[in-house]
This record gives C-alpha cells, structure tokens and sequence, in this order.
C-alpha cells in the first residue's frame, strides 16, 4: 500500500521547511512565486490531500458551510442550492447539505450535526413550525443566515425574496387579464411567506374592489389534486386560480385539465417561483420569479461576512425583488 504523502515529505524533495510548504500551498506571498510552483507540483506527484481537520484546528476555520434545507424532492430547494455550492466553491467552501423533510425535531437535529461538525457557519431554511434550531443556533453563537423565510417575531440576518409585492404581482396580472373571482391557493399560515403572499393578495383585490377566495392547501404531493377534486363544482365558479408556488400551480395544472378545464380559456393559472427560468419543463406556467443565482450569492456573502466577525447592528435583511415571467396559463 502506498504511503500517505505528508508535509515533510514535500520539505525533504524540495529542500525547505514544512512551514514554508504549508505557506506555498496557501499561496502565501512570503513565499516566492517560483518557489509556490515547484512545492504544488511536488504535492500534486506526491498525491498530497490536505488535512482540513487538522488545518481547522490551527487556523480557527474550517472552510465549510452547512445549509439546511426543507426538502430536495421540491425542485426550489434543488435550483438553489446548485447555485450555493458552486458560488461558495468559487469563494472556497465547501458545502455540506442535509434535509428537515417538514420535520421540526430533525431540522433541530440536522443544526445541530452541522454544529458537531465544526461548519464555519449555516445557511438555514426554516420550517417555522417551531423555533427549537432556531435558539440552538442563536444559544451556541455560530454565525447564520436564514434564507427564503422570516420570523416575525426573532429579528435575524436574512435573504429572502419580497413576497408581498411579487403576490400583487401576480394579483394584478390576472386582473389585468380579465379575471374577477381569483381563487388564492395557499398554504399554512404559520409560513411566512405564506402569510406575506396574502398580504400582497389582498391588497390588490382591494385595489380593485374585487371579493376575495382564499383557501389553504399543502405543498405535499397529491394533496392539491385531491383538494381541487373535492372542489370540482365550487371550482367552476373561478375564473383564475392564484397558486402559492410552483409545484401547486403545475398540479393545478394537470387535475384542472383532467377535469376537462381549458387553460387559460376557462381558467387563467399563475404562482410564485418561476422554477422554468431553471428547469426544463413541458409547460410554460406563468410564474413570478426571483432570482435564485442572487438570492444565494447574497446569502453566502452575508453569512461569510459575519463567520469573519463584520456582525452589523441591527441584523441585515435583504430581500430581492420579484419579477413577472409570462407564460401559456394566462
């Protein structure tokens, strides 16, 4: 079996001192540019593999993030943790991904691992059916973000889209295209964003003097099929259905359209995401998108900022504003 290289290894061939290679591999400027090429080409011959535990120990930093997400099966969270990885490689991190699965004791459960794993910092997309991980995060003091999500009542850093303006958005589209009685489909209002896209709701039927339909569905699989189908002679009387996200809006899609409900002709269909600007999909939704690639560049270098002790008082909040993407379901 070979023997793991080792800095000394590295010293002995290029006749220098373990600091200086451990300098040079860190392109360290004290040490010359010359120098630099000949230790990483020794390295790279030797099979060199940094000991990041070891490095951490010294240094302080471990160069790794932890982001705690709802769930991959939604393509959201996919799109924009792609875009998380390759930001925060190109600043240096590595990125380790664990899920909650609406779940609040393993949301608990998955900060906490990250925090045995000595992550320099976490990006954290809340559940917000409890604020357990919340006060751990906050009680051990690693440095944070929330992402997506607010709370309402503990202020923190965040980045999360405006989902206040981006529900007029898409309010005052459908309006504009002749609908009159919008059926909002949202989700618990324990969500924040939930609670701020009614908001935006209501304030364009408002505008408008038009009556409001809310009812409360679920982002879980099947469960808006089976919600419209239990609806399916109240549902005729709609002539547009606002849904609260994509992976709604698209199974509205397919249960109004197995019902025999032409769209956009009997019924006009938009939600919030814009999941297409990302992924490939066989049905252009109209959809109000926020950028995701900036959403996570934003979160990365806020929560980079305070790993690195730049805190700010009071806590940063970003939020990035949404815009319409026209599609064939209105």
């Amino acid at each position: 079996m070979k023997k793991k290289a080792t800095l000394r290894d590295i010293a002995n061939i290029c006749g220098c001192s373990v600091t200086s290679v451990s300098r040079a591999l860190k392109d360290s400027p004290t040490i010359s540019a010359a120098t630099r090429a000949r230790i990483k080409q020794t390295a790279n011959e030797l099979g060199y593999i940094q000991n990041l535990a070891a490095s951490s120990m010294r240094t302080g930093f471990s160069k790794t993030i932890g982001v705690c997400l709802q769930d991959f099966c939604n393509p959201y969270y996919a799109v924009i943790a792609s875009y998380i990885e390759r930001y925060a490689r190109s600043l240096g991190y590595s990125v380790l991904f664990s899920t909650t699965n609406e779940l609040p004791m393993q949301e608990y459960n998955v900060c906490k691992n990250f925090i045995e794993k000595n992550v320099d910092g976490i990006l954290f997309f809340p559940i917000q059916q409890d604020t357990r991980a919340l006060e751990l995060l906050q009680e051990q003091q690693i440095p944070f973000v929330v992402v997506a999500r607010r709370f309402s009542d503990v202020d923190t850093d965040y980045v999360i889209p405006d989902d206040e303006q981006g529900a007029v958005l898409a309010t005052e589209h459908l309006i504009e295209k002749g609908a009159r009685n919008i059926l909002f489909l949202n989700v618990s209002s324990s969500i924040s964003s939930a609670r701020e896209r009614l908001q935006g709701y209501r304030k364009a039927i408002q505008d408008h003097n038009l009556e409001e339909h809310i009812v409360e569905g679920s982002m879980q699989f099947g469960q808006t099929r089976q919600l419209i189908r239990e609806m399916h002679t109240s549902i005729r009387n709609y002539d547009a259905i606002f849904a609260f996200c994509d992976i709604i809006g698209f199974e509205c899609y397919h249960t109004l359209r197995s019902m025999g409900i032409r769209i956009p002709r009997e019924m006009k269909l938009i939600s919030i995401d814009g999941l297409q600007e990302d992924v490939p999909l066989p049905v252009h939704l109209t959809s109000i998108g926020t950028d995701r690639r900036t959403m996570a560049q934003e979160a990365i270098e806020l929560l980079i900022r305070k790993i690195h002790g730049q805190e700010s008082t009071p806590h940063e909040h970003i939020i990035i504003n949404p815009y319409l993407i026209p599609g064939d379901t209105t």
